[in-house]
């Protein structure tokens, strides 16, 4: 399970002129609001639960080429990977909560 700060440390590669990638300026807004739900989850009082795992298997990003853009399967696997992270933290708050 993903923590904030690993979230915080993800790193992509840069795409070039010649494939496209995701907007890197998008990845990075999006991410910023993962580590806000994360860190809610995490009990810190700045954070707010602004996404759910439905969000991260839904969200699409602008194709783009060159160094702003980031490699799509990197992107993609951190998905996958912030998707089951958030939906195991929903599973344990609707058992608290049940």
């Amino acid at each position: 399970m993903l923590t904030a700060d690993d979230v915080l440390a993800i790193r992509f590669s840069t795409g070039n002129l010649f494939v496209s990638g995701y907007a890197a300026d998008a990845v990075d807004r999006w991410l910023e609001r993962v580590v806000s739900t994360l860190r809610a989850y995490e009990g810190d009082p700045d954070g707010e639960l602004l996404l759910r795992a439905s969000d991260a298997r839904a969200v699409r990003f602008t194709a783009r080429r060159g160094t702003a853009s980031y490699e799509p399967d990197e992107v993609d696997d951190a998905i996958d990977m912030i998707a089951v992270t958030l939906a195991m933290h929903e599973a344990t708050a609707a058992r608290s909560v049940g």
